[in-house]
């Protein structure tokens, strides 16, 4: 029976290449054979699966005459029928691009990133998706301009995707909350990041005795640096801040240390002990200077403007006072992330911290 339907299935192909190859050769038609075409054409791609049809069908996409109903029936189909629907017909209806941000599997990434007249609601109907292709072609489209619904969900999404928060930092016409994005920032954006954090905790003007880690936690978290076990370091953050697993083992791979560092003063864990464990650990030891930078940088940073920073990272909620009030555009003398960017960076690492937690 199976082979039955497979030979079904390569005659209702070979049919369809047939009445396409035959319509196709001749540019134009009188009406009844367009009819009849159409009748054939359109019975045809409701009995083939998506992917024949949209590689059979690729040649009508450029002829004039080819129906509409042709590309509203593939575009029905969903999958590749649908992607070649959604990009070669430029005069699909607002619904039904919304329908195709909400329904069709990762093939409509490249048609996504070429379109140019994508709306609000479709935007973040893409923005919401799950596959990471769909994510990263929006970002990459240049004519997409985000409201602030669709900024929130790209980055929201970017906290586990590296490269989609790179290509949301590069773009300079959004303006964005980069601190959920402060693992694919480069050294001097993540300088910007805490200071801009720095300010809006000194604006809050809140006062708060600062956390202290359990120093049962602080002596595991140091065992487990001693040992080089970074499963071990990841579990603990992990318990400490709440946060997902894969969350906590990212802030432990961090390679410029920085994110690590946060963690740590998050956390409450003292600065003789977080010294004693950026030192440590991972098993090719960073040199002096890395240390005395990261080590300074839990200094000159308020706990509260770390934790918020690391908050953001692993998705914890930040407290309603650090979030009550961001500086906005239309504040004077607001300074933003990217206008924070300090005149001296940390000094890079000689050697990078392990990547592989």
């Amino acid at each position: 029976m199976g082979a039955d339907k497979e030979q079904r299935r390569i005659v209702d192909a070979s049919l369809l290449r047939a009445t396409v190859e035959q319509f196709v050769e001749r540019s134009m038609h009188p009406a009844a054979d367009i009819r009849q075409f159409e009748k054939l054409a359109l019975g045809l791609i409701d009995i083939v699966d998506s992917e024949t049809a949209a590689r059979v069908a690729l040649p009508l996409c450029f002829h004039p005459e080819t129906p509409a109903s042709i590309f509203g029936r593939l575009f029905d189909k969903g999958g590749a029928a649908a992607a070649l629907a959604f990009q070669f017909a430029p005069n699909l209806a607002r619904r039904d691009m919304i329908v195709a941000a909400e329904k069709g599997p990762a093939q409509f990434a490249a048609a996504i990133a070429r379109r140019r007249d994508l709306d609000r609601e479709t935007m973040l109907a893409l923005a919401s998706r799950s596959e990471r292709e769909v994510r990263r072609a929006l970002a990459g489209n240049l004519s997409a301009h985000f409201d602030s619904a669709s900024r929130r969900a790209l980055v929201m999404a970017a906290r586990d995707d590296l490269a989609l928060a790179r290509m949301l930092l590069d773009r300079d016409d959004l303006d964005l909350d980069p601190e959920p994005l402060f693992l694919a920032a480069s050294r001097l954006e993540r300088m910007a990041i805490v200071l801009s954090a720095c300010r809006q905790i000194l604006a809050s003007g809140a006062t708060e005795a600062p956390l202290r880690a359990d120093a049962d936690v602080v002596a595991k978290v140091e065992a487990a640096a001693q040992r080089h076990d970074r499963g071990a370091m990841a579990a603990l953050l992990s318990e400490a801040l709440e946060c997902r697993k894969d969350r906590a083992r990212a802030i432990v791979a961090d390679h410029l240390g920085e994110a690590f560092a946060l963690a740590l003063s998050a956390i409450g864990v003292p600065l003789e002990s977080a010294t004693r464990i950026i030192s440590a650990y991972p098993s090719s030891e960073p040199s002096a200077d890395v240390v005395r930078a990261l080590t300074g940088l839990i200094r000159s940073t308020p706990q509260r403007a770390a934790a918020r920073i690391v908050s953001a990272m692993t998705g914890a909620a930040r407290p309603e006072c650090e979030t009550s009030r961001r500086p906005t555009r239309e504040d004077s003398g607001a300074l933003t992330w990217r206008r924070a960017t300090p005149t001296q960076s940390l000094p890079r690492p000689s050697r990078k911290l392990d990547q592989s937690a």
